[in-house]
């Protein structure tokens, strides 16, 4: 199998988007994060179950964090960006999508079928290649009684 690059996944694009600089934040976006890291939480996602006590407990504060400024920005969240973005990112730590959208080039994967042998030969569960042939054919496996 040979794998082939899908892009972005639709979380990591969104947190992509609100994570730069450039990106007048909104009210939705704030709340979409934050409610995507509840879910994430709800569902114990095993990226978070990964993270030390410490760290947990650092995420959690960056969420509550990022709530309180949202709740006192009123209409003015433009003014508060850069502080409600350092919070979102923290409170995000330790999951996938955020690694996915801080790095394009690790982007998801799906596997494509392989293309068939040069030598019409498709190699199943009870063949292998001979190495000492050196030569690609395939010789059956004896199954061990």
């Amino acid at each position: 199998m040979s794998f082939r690059p899908t892009g972005l996944s639709s979380a990591a694009k969104r947190i992509r988007r609100i994570l730069d600089p450039s990106y007048p934040l909104c009210r939705e976006d704030v709340i979409w994060v934050l409610h995507f890291v509840q879910k994430k939480v709800a569902l114990k996602d095993p990226a978070l179950l990964d993270l030390s006590k410490p760290r947990l407990l650092q995420n959690y504060n960056s969420y509550c964090e990022a709530a309180l400024l949202l709740l006192g920005s009123g209409n003015h969240i433009h003014t508060k960006n850069h502080d409600i973005r350092t919070c979102l990112l923290e409170a995000m730590h330790g999951l996938p999508e955020l690694a996915e959208a801080h790095s394009p080039s690790q982007a998801r994967t799906v596997e494509s079928p392989a293309s068939p042998p040069t030598n019409g030969i498709h190699p199943t569960s009870e063949s292998e290649i001979d190495p000492s042939r050196g030569n690609g054919i395939h010789t059956p496996v004896k199954e061990q009684d």
